[in-house]
């Protein structure tokens, strides 16, 4: 659990938006009720913050948490990774995920003789690890300034020996620049197609079309990775790896990123 919350990020203002000083007791009423063993109360309360448009790692790591308690570990996982999204490399959420996966595949095996659950993270994940976007972004832009001063540089200077380190340094700014640019690139989504999400409910349906009474294409578990194609009202159009695509109640899969 995470008490202290520091800053928020607020990506929805809405007329009927709480204050900073509602949202943080929202957030403390939340954090009360998880250490009094309401999980059901605490993931609500967390669940309304998120709801508001709070975009915060710790709300995101406080809710997964929650979750995990109540047993509805694809929600903990869809937190838990929307916690590294926003907060590359914390090992708290890193030890929350690995624990919600297997019990998840633990309680799969027990109902069904079958506990797989998908754990390879996304290609940014296993690429670049702790180092988040914003960070990505500096290195891309630093490295870029430092490369194109070291062409500028090699006009004027004369000095071999000086020439000989700038001919050296410059491909490996190069090298470098267009390393952190596409894990920037990664991390913000440019090569997925659709946006990532979680499988929430034990057991949900991929049908042919955004209606209840559609024909049932595959049915999905719990805890599985999808990629969000398209929303229409209630409904979202979902690949899920070796699995297909199909329509999905929207309250069946959430996403990942906010």
């Amino acid at each position: 659990m995470k008490e202290s919350w520091f800053a928020l990020t607020l990506v929805v203002l809405a007329p009927s938006m709480a204050s900073a000083d509602s949202l943080e007791e929202i957030f403390e009423g939340a954090n009360a009720a998880y250490f009094r063993g309401d999980y059901e109360g605490a993931a609500t309360q967390y669940r309304r913050l998120v709801d508001l448009g709070v975009v915060d790692a710790d709300v995101s790591y406080n809710l997964a948490t929650a979750e995990a308690r109540r047993g509805r570990y694809g929600a903990a996982i869809q937190f838990y990774e929307r916690t590294l999204w926003l907060r590359p490399g914390d090992a708290d959420a890193h030890e929350g995920l690995d624990a919600a996966r297997t019990a998840l595949g633990r309680r799969m095996a027990e109902r069904m003789g079958e506990g797989e659950v998908d754990t390879a993270p996304p290609l940014s994940e296993a690429l670049f690890g702790g180092i988040g976007r914003s960070t990505l972004a500096t290195i891309t832009l630093l490295s870029e300034a430092a490369f194109f001063t070291a062409l500028l540089l090699l006009l004027f200077v004369r000095k071999e020996s000086a020439r000989l380190a700038l001919g050296v340094a410059a491909p490996l700014l190069a090298i470098l620049m267009l390393v952190s640019g596409s894990g920037w690139g990664l991390r913000s989504g440019w090569l997925e197609d659709g946006a990532p999400a979680v499988v929430v409910e034990p057991s949900a349906s991929l049908r042919e079309g955004p209606d209840q009474h559609a024909q049932v294409r595959q049915t999905v578990r719990e805890g599985q990775r999808a990629w969000v194609l398209e929303t229409e009202r209630s409904w979202s159009r979902v690949r899920v790896p070796e699995v297909g695509e199909g329509w999905i109640a929207n309250d069946h899969v959430g996403a990942v990123r906010p």
